[in-house]
């Protein structure tokens, strides 16, 4: 899954609810977090990890693979509702990815 992916259902909660249950995650979780796998980028692929899991570690490793976090679910949604204000203001998916990006390597 890519990020952008994701972007659409952090909030519609019936999508997200739907996808922390397809993916296994424990819906109970102190916090559910956001992982890219290698590099902070657009094309990197996404795993969201319980923070039981990764310890909310800013780098973890699992299977051999490389994650970074970018950020729990819950400060995504409040970055871009309230820090960037993006929320519903007719931004693409894209542009939002974009903005979320920038913000975690530049200001985070």
């Amino acid at each position: 899954m890519k990020l952008i992916d994701l972007i659409d259902s952090l909030f519609n909660p019936r999508k997200l609810k739907k996808l922390i249950t397809e993916l296994g995650l424990n819906t109970e979780s102190e916090a559910l977090l956001v992982y890219m796998k290698e590099n902070l980028n657009m094309a990197a692929d996404i795993q969201i990890f319980e923070v039981e899991e990764t310890e909310d570690e800013m780098f973890f490793e699992k299977d051999g693979i490389k994650y970074i976090q970018l950020f729990p679910i819950e400060h995504i949604q409040n970055l871009i509702e309230f820090d960037l204000n993006m929320k519903n203001k007719g931004f693409s998916e894209i542009q939002v990815v974009e903005k979320l990006l920038e913000y975690r390597k530049h200001d985070a």
